[in-house]
């Protein structure tokens, strides 16, 4: 199968840079198919690991999660491309580590209603969708969340996925 990777190769040629001269490379690339503008995943040969059916989707986490979409709609599967979290979340947001395990991924946000919950590394949900606001930043998990005053909390979630708030 044919592939272009010019887009993909101007998106992430910066990354790759700085993963050269760390001797750090992600697992797989994404990449658009050629044939019909999808996006999936290939290795370091060029070769598909995560065939190309999706619309839309992000880099690989280091907890080996990819983020992909469809019709709007986005989820995660695994290096296989088995489905880890079904399609159907209006949102996703990923801890992306480029220093590779620096920052071991625990966790993904998924945003559902306006509300975020969030996701292990095996796809089981450790939150209910409760947060208002998250932010997934060198290895720490943000939550933000109203109480029924309006006014806005803050913590975080530790590496169990317990809530601990500051406030």
């Amino acid at each position: 199968m044919k592939k272009s990777l010019i887009s993909t190769v101007l998106l992430f040629w910066g990354l790759f840079a700085m993963a050269q001269t760390k001797g750090v490379y992600p697992d797989y690339y994404p990449c658009r198919a050629e044939e019909d503008g999808k996006w999936g995943y290939v290795d370091k040969n060029d070769n598909w690991v995560i065939r190309p059916i999706y619309d839309a989707l992000l880099y690989e986490t280091n907890g080996g999660m990819y983020p992909v979409s469809m019709n709007g709609k986005w989820g995660l599967v695994g290096p296989s491309g088995e489905t880890l979290v079904d399609i159907k979340y209006d949102a996703v947001v990923c801890e992306i580590d480029y220093q590779k395990y620096r920052y071991p991924a625990n966790f993904a946000a998924l945003r559902q209603r306006g509300k975020w919950a969030f996701v292990n590394v095996q796809g089981i949900f450790v939150t209910e969708f409760v947060y208002d606001e998250v932010l997934i930043l060198n290895g720490k998990y943000i939550i933000r969340q109203k109480n029924g005053k309006g006014k806005m909390r803050s913590g975080y979630l530790d590496k169990e996925g317990k809530e601990v708030w500051e406030n």
